[in-house]
């Protein structure tokens, strides 16, 4: 009887641990899970905020890659275009500046390359095209083609997007800002429009007063009499930042036979060019010709030669005023003002 007692106590024993046992281990899992509560809401919820910033970085990446991957339609003169987002493969002709500005590096490009050019060193590498043809350009692969010729549009469009920007539809700064957008790189765009802005806005001043208050320009050169005779230039050699830009005047009897002709840039024989020299001359310079008119009784009758305005541009400069985009016309201006400068201190 007393052996059966034990034996009933003891199994009551064991049972009491087995429910206490049970009992502490509820309590400690649950006191565990309100710490881990407690630290959450004091600590901002860190858990949870890890995992939304780590949402968010693959969100803002995939974005990104999405971006880089997808396209953007652009408005042309040739209809809307739809263009790389993130273009990789480009190809260009005579806007080749304003890419260079944008930060593209063309695949290829068909266009002139010129020591005196302020971006020179960034055809290094770069192949030129022989031919502006589909053959030869397919070689290259091009993402997006840029062009100022409508006629590429219709060319090229089977090889790639060909995004068109006639010549003198839009001024120099309004081309870049179109490009940088259409491209991408519209924070280039910008930043090469404002260092050139304010260059011309410091040249604005210094030649808006002093001896070039009400002043005449010309851009001339002479190619011999048997040949074009004295060219004028109005949109080339400096003449769109002369005139467009700096708003510097004609003198009338040129701004008269532009309007007459409708030709920015002809040939005037030697006989009458002298008529056409401004108050001040750009006079350009040819490699390994000595002009014949500067040679000439004619010359030295002129008086912007007599009052030593001639501003020789010599024929190493010349590809510096071969384009008319924001880069060059930037090295432009610099060149120019500093020229015309050394003739205010004589």
């Amino acid at each position: 009887m007393v052996s059966k007692m034990k034996k009933q106590a003891g199994i009551i024993v064991c049972a009491l641990v087995v429910v206490m046992m049970v009992l502490a281990g509820c309590g400690n899992t649950n006191n565990n899970s309100a710490l881990s509560s407690g630290e959450d809401k004091q600590a901002g919820t860190p858990a949870e905020s890890s995992v939304t910033a780590t949402d968010g970085a693959e969100k803002e990446k995939a974005g990104q890659t999405e971006e880089k991957s997808g396209t953007r339609k652009v408005s042309t003169v040739m209809g809307e275009v739809e263009v790389p987002a993130n273009p990789q493969r480009v190809i260009v002709n005579w806007y080749v500046g304003d890419v260079f500005a944008l930060g593209i590096k063309p695949v290829a490009v068909n266009a002139r390359a010129d020591k005196a050019m302020p971006f020179y060193k960034q055809f290094e590498g770069i192949p030129n095209t022989e031919k502006w043809e589909s053959e030869e350009i397919l070689r290259y692969e091009p993402d997006l083609i840029i062009t100022y010729d409508p006629k590429d549009f219709e060319n090229f469009s089977k090889l790639a997007p060909v995004i068109v920007v006639p010549e003198g539809d839009v001024s120099s700064t309004e081309r870049l800002s179109f490009l940088g957008e259409a491209t991408g790189h519209e924070a280039e765009a910008k930043e090469a429009i404002a260092i050139y802005e304010e260059k011309l806005k410091n040249a604005k001043e210094k030649l808006s007063s002093g001896i070039f208050k009400d002043k005449t320009f010309s851009i001339l050169q002479d190619w011999g009499r048997e040949s074009y005779g004295v060219m004028y230039e109005t949109g080339s050699r400096g003449g769109t930042l002369l005139y467009e830009y700096l708003g510097l005047s004609k003198p009338e009897k040129l701004e008269q036979l532009v309007k007459k002709s409708g030709k920015g840039r002809d040939s005037l024989s030697y006989e009458v060019a002298s008529q056409y020299f401004g108050d001040y001359v750009l006079w350009f310079l040819k490699e390994g010709y000595e002009s014949e008119y500067a040679n000439t009784v004619i010359w030295d009758s002129i008086p912007t030669v007599k009052n030593g305005n001639i501003i020789e541009i010599p024929a190493e400069y010349g590809g510096l005023f071969y384009y008319s985009d924001i880069a060059s016309m930037t090295a432009q201006l610099d060149y120019i003002v500093d020229r015309l400068l050394e003739l205010e201190k004589k």
